[in-house]
């Protein structure tokens, strides 16, 4: 029984409420029937699939499995890898950011920075506006109308710099095309000299949990602009997937 195999069905029937015959599983994996049967048998005998009529299913010691890893395991945690990679490959500080409690600010719950002596550097817990900032602005975007306006009528709008938009109907343009395109970015809005690239993660549910963002320096940051938006929408997507998200709902 190879192990990508498993983890392929696995990944393939947690998105199957209803559960899926041999043909079907073996249609979408492109493997053999035959091949199929003795893993599915194996993996029904230990719990992790059950068999219905002609469909299998997920089985209790999956759920199980998957309870005990997301109980012992923050956001931070499952995603601090994926920051990492994201950060070799493009070489720049890459954050991990939720909304505080108030849905006023976001904090960066962490942080991997690059080893580039010239780089964005700010410590976990850091607290920043939503409407300056590249990682704010996905966690607002994604919000409903009515709790979009009534942020904009409680936040003190302020100035930091040139560059910063304080405009309400500005800033809800500005939210509709990050929903659009899923991917916000700054330039010198909070911080004159330094840019973000931040796109969303996604849970089970289709809901945005995070922002992913790529932040550095703003005389990088136009050189390596199409290099950096491929990959923070490919780490987003990819952190989305490990939490739970199929690709259906408020992503999709």
């Amino acid at each position: 029984m190879v192990l990508s195999r498993v983890f392929a069905l696995l990944r393939l029937l947690a998105d199957k409420k209803r559960g899926m015959t041999l043909s079907e599983i073996s249609s979408q994996t492109s493997v053999p029937k035959s091949s199929l049967s003795a893993t599915l048998k194996a993996l029904d005998e230990q719990g992790l699939l059950v068999r219905d009529g002609w469909h299998y299913s997920l089985g209790p010691e999956a759920y199980a499995l998957a309870s005990l890893i997301m109980a012992g395991s923050t956001l931070s945690q499952m995603a601090h890898h994926m920051l990492v990679e994201a950060m070799e490959e493009c070489g720049e500080t890459v954050l991990l950011a939720t909304l505080d409690r108030d849905d006023t600010y976001s904090v960066y719950v962490d942080i991997v920075e690059t080893p580039n002596p010239v780089r964005y550097s700010v410590p976990i817990g850091t607290r920043r506006p939503l409407y300056p900032s590249a990682a704010g602005r996905v966690l607002l975007a994604y919000q409903s109308p009515e709790k979009i306006r009534a942020y904009l009528d409680r936040a003190k709008l302020e100035r930091f710099t040139e560059h910063t938009v304080i405009d309400k109907n500005e800033i809800e343009r500005t939210l509709a095309g990050v929903r659009e395109n899923g991917l916000s970015m700054s330039s010198g809005e909070f911080s004159a000299d330094s840019s973000g690239f931040a796109a969303p993660v996604f849970n089970h549910s289709g809901d945005v949990i995070a922002a992913l963002t790529i932040a550095l320096p703003t005389s990088r940051a136009v050189a390596k602009r199409e290099q950096l938006i491929e990959q923070i929408r490919r780490s987003a997507a990819n952190l989305s997937r490990v939490v739970g998200h199929t690709g259906r709902g408020a992503a999709g």
